[in-house]
């Protein structure tokens, strides 16, 4: 329910990320339907483990060590975190009670004693973060809680805490907030870089212009933060969701910060990287093609390239979580029927069972915070079908995505990576991967080469390269792939045709039919291939 018009906020006004001031009334209309009810007490929960109205008293203890090699803590839902300050802000506008905002306090209190995240080695936290990975996040998410408490506070602390965000880690290279605002760590095909100056993205933006920062300072930093971000979607995102360094890595860059603070340009600063980007709405587009269509999918639901495969659809940590709640707030409206409905044949009946109704079941405030903000209540769905293409081109990275239908667990996936990939992590180019009817294959040809034309059918899709042309056709329930062009080594179903060497592949249920020359054509069961005016055809078999 992010605000509609473009408009920069004013000076002092709050809140100012993902809405404005008058937009809470509408909220908390939103809050009293039977949806938002419940998610309202999922976040009571995620704050103290029972109704929200007291300091939680799980935390990491102060005297634990932290960081990626120190023992792992396990705490119960409802432990502090580096968002509790925004649950009870996200509390506060919607009763008014300065309760709320003075337990907002009370977490930065915690954080400025150095008190730990909840995370199971602590590496989030205000003071010391490990690293500027974890330190983008911190400070933005406590940013988010400044924002929304900020009306609740008196003159002084709003001051104290604005400074204290302007100077987050100062003097600590890299998680200072100026490098993170800069990305001075890593690069764009890094999955750190994205969570870096996404957080820095909500922090600048949440004390922009406010008592007690040096103004002209944030505003420099918001223009170099601002180039960040173009280079992000430009350089290390594809522009249909393929990222440098594969797809768990992708999780992180885009899960931890990235995506919320794509929401909070658009809604505090009036920049909008989400209509005018496809890179940004594909962040999460990209999984309505790749998802199977099974009760609560994991990485064995969806052709995974890279590593850190774990990460998605984990639905716990900061990364590979979110997907909904937060992916509503950065897709056009077209989308969103499609969303919902992927959305309700997967997660939804587990999440409600759990109590973590739209997409909350991560032990993190801010999910809650911001399922209220975007989830379309009383939307209706459409099958993906009804609003995606059946093949998706990401022309930047040379990825391919292809899917027969949206209905079930048999669902075909077919994606092709041309051309190799690398942030810090590489994904080799070539592969075809084809998942469907329970089965996981390769396609027996690793095919790259310079793209040279696209198209999406009815029935599927292709390219072509300069060595020759690759088509899915999707019908009867089945798929069949053809590749044309030369082939080295003893290749199963390699076929020549007037002239021409056909490589095909089938995945049905039951026996493969057998491939067969008929004249320059080549027929498969009840289909034709063919090339027609120098184009790749496949066509039904006349009865």
């Amino acid at each position: 329910m992010a605000t509609a018009v473009l408009l920069a906020v004013a000076t002092g006004e709050h809140p100012r990320l993902f809405f404005h001031k008058e937009d809470v009334p509408a909220l908390r209309q939103k809050a009293a339907t039977p949806e938002g009810q419940a998610i309202v007490r999922r976040l009571r929960f995620l704050l103290n483990g029972s109704d929200g109205e007291t300091m939680p008293t799980a935390k990491r203890p102060l005297d634990a060590p932290f960081g990626d090699k120190s023992p792992e803590i396990e705490l119960p839902e409802g432990a502090y975190s580096i968002s509790h300050a925004a649950g009870f802000g996200m509390l506060y506008q919607l009763t008014g009670d300065k309760k709320y905002a003075d337990l907002g306090r009370q977490c930065f209190e915690w954080a400025f004693a150095g008190v730990r995240d909840r995370d199971s080695k602590g590496r989030y936290s205000w003071k010391e973060p490990s690293g500027a990975l974890r330190a983008g996040p911190s400070v933005g998410w406590y940013a988010v809680g400044y924002d929304l408490c900020y009306d609740g506070w008196e003159p002084a602390f709003r001051e104290r805490v604005a400074r204290a965000i302007q100077d987050y880690e100062k003097g600590t290279p890299h998680c200072n907030l100026d490098d993170l605002a800069r990305g001075k760590r890593q690069h764009p095909g890094s999955n750190h870089w994205g969570a870096q100056i996404g957080g820095a993205s909500l922090a600048l933006l949440a004390i922009r212009g406010d008592p007690g920062v040096d103004a002209p300072h944030i505003e420099e930093l918001l223009a170099a933060n601002e180039k960040c971000i173009e280079r992000q979607l430009a350089t290390g995102w594809g522009d249909h969701g393929w990222f440098a360094e594969g797809d768990g890595p992708g999780a992180i860059s885009s899960d931890t910060a990235l995506v919320p603070a794509l929401q909070a340009w658009r809604t505090a600063a009036g920049k909008d990287f989400i209509t005018t980007h496809t890179a940004a709405q594909w962040m999460t587009l990209k999984w309505l093609m790749l998802t199977q269509i099974v009760p609560n999918p994991t990485k064995q639901n969806f052709p995974h390239r890279g590593v850190y495969d774990h990460n998605v659809w984990a639905r716990r940590g900061l990364s590979g979580s979110g997907t909904f709640a937060q992916g509503f707030g950065a897709i056009a409206d077209e989308f969103k029927p499609a969303l919902l409905w992927m959305y309700n044949r997967t997660f939804k009946t587990a999440d409600d069972i759990a109590g973590a109704p739209c997409d909350t079941v991560s032990p993190y405030p801010h999910r809650a915070v911001l399922a209220l903000v975007n989830w379309p209540f009383g939307l209706t769905e459409k099958n993906p079908g009804e609003v995606l293409p059946r093949a998706v081109q990401d022309k930047a990275a040379d990825f391919y995505m292809f899917r027969n239908r949206w209905a079930d667990a048999d669902d075909i996936i077919v994606t092709a990576l041309l051309r190799a990939s690398r942030g810090n992590y590489s994904v080799p180019g070539g592969d075809i991967l084809v998942w469907g009817l329970g089965q996981k294959k390769t396609f027996p040809v690793r095919v790259t080469g310079t793209v040279k034309t696209f198209r999406a059918t009815e029935r599927g899709g292709g390219f072509s390269t300069s060595l020759g042309s690759f088509l899915v056709d999707f019908s009867d329930h089945d798929a069949l792939l053809v590749l044309t062009g030369p082939v080295q080594g003893n290749v199963k179903n390699r076929l020549e045709a007037g002239g021409v060497c056909f490589t095909v592949m089938t995945l049905q249920k039951g026996a493969a039919p057998e491939p067969e020359v008929q004249g320059d054509k080549v027929v498969v069961g009840k289909r034709i291939i063919s090339m027609e005016n120098g184009q790749l055809q496949v066509k039904d078999r006349p009865d």
